[in-house]
């Protein structure tokens, strides 16, 4: 049902798919319908969040001697492969679906819990990874940059018209730019002036 949505949402748009729709499209049954989703922004969660789970699956499987970041931008774009050449996730779909959703208040919900779901699954990755606790100040720290970093790097691809290996590229240049500390670290050497309050 997720795929029949989604394809209605690209083709049609967002607001103008009715429930009805995406049931008929789906083959079921109103009711059924009701039985899985309570909104039709619901009916995407489950195409955004297998993209998520699948990445941080290979990440926890990636080589051990394999470099965090490394092993991030890797397994993030063997994630994308997949989703792509197996699973059948048509880039201008997914596309449609990110613009959506960064302008739809209900559709931006459901992405940001997606990424919420996520970013407490990379945690006991990157733990086990970098050998401290799970609750570790910087293991928290770590997946709550990497998963702003994807997020940022997936809307920036949405839009553009670029294909998965184009989204790939963003996803690990901004991978990297969050390793190297961006911003923060360039400017973040200055002095803080003096508080005179």
């Amino acid at each position: 049902m997720s795929r029949a949505a989604v394809r209605l949402f690209a083709s049609r748009g967002f607001d103008e798919t009715t429930v009805e729709e995406i049931a008929d499209a789906a083959g079921m049954a109103l009711r059924t319908f009701y039985r899985y989703f309570r909104s039709k922004e619901e009916t995407v969660a489950p195409v955004l969040s297998a993209g998520m789970a699948d990445w941080v699956e290979r990440l926890a499987a990636w080589d051990p001697g394999a470099g965090l970041l490394a092993a991030m931008q890797l397994s993030y774009r063997a994630a994308l492969r997949h989703a792509r050449e197996v699973d059948g996730v048509d880039d201008a779909q997914l596309r449609v679906m990110l613009r959506v959703a960064d302008g739809h208040p209900a559709l931006r919900a459901v992405w940001l819990a997606v990424h919420h779901d996520c970013e407490e699954r990379l945690r006991p990755v990157i733990a086990a990874r970098a050998g401290l606790p799970v609750d570790d100040a910087d293991v928290w720290l770590t997946a709550g940059a990497v998963n702003v970093a994807v997020r940022v790097a997936m809307s920036r691809w949405a839009a553009g018209d670029g294909d998965a290996h184009e989204a790939a590229e963003q996803v690990a240049t901004a991978l990297a730019r969050v390793a190297t500390g961006g911003l923060l670290a360039s400017l973040g050497t200055r002095a803080p002036e003096p508080d005179n309050g």
